[in-house]
């Protein structure tokens, strides 16, 4: 790995979880986590929030582009798929708030930063 003082925007860094925005992909420990676009569009979203509770209608209209009334199913869907790949390489870092949406946790031991690959 680069340089994590050097500032990229196109980076974002939670512990060993990475997410590269230029080259679209997520590494854990350093290594490139396969991801459906769907999941991918919607990691990217909850990631770029951390902290903050998404509702899923937001999640299909801003995070997936889509507004079909029957896409909340679908949200729910590609979330526990995303979820159960995150579990797979030890990272928990996404839970469902209620009916009502998701939120993004970093790892406890990552300091949210920026920084070049």
């Amino acid at each position: 790995m680069g340089d994590t003082k050097t500032t990229d925007p196109l980076v974002r860094r939670f512990g060993d979880l990475v997410i590269d925005f230029e080259h679209y992909r997520v590494l854990i420990h350093e290594m490139p986590l396969v991801l459906p676009y769907r999941e991918y569009a919607l990691f990217v979203y909850l990631a770029s929030r951390p902290g903050q509770v998404v509702h899923k209608r937001q999640l299909l209209e801003e995070g997936l582009g889509r507004h079909d009334p029957g896409g909340l199913r679908m949200v729910d869907e590609h979330l526990r798929h995303l979820k159960g790949i995150l579990e797979r390489h030890s990272q928990s870092c996404i839970e469902a708030v209620g009916e009502v949406g998701y939120r993004f946790e970093p790892p406890a031991s990552a300091s949210t930063h920026q920084g070049k690959m």
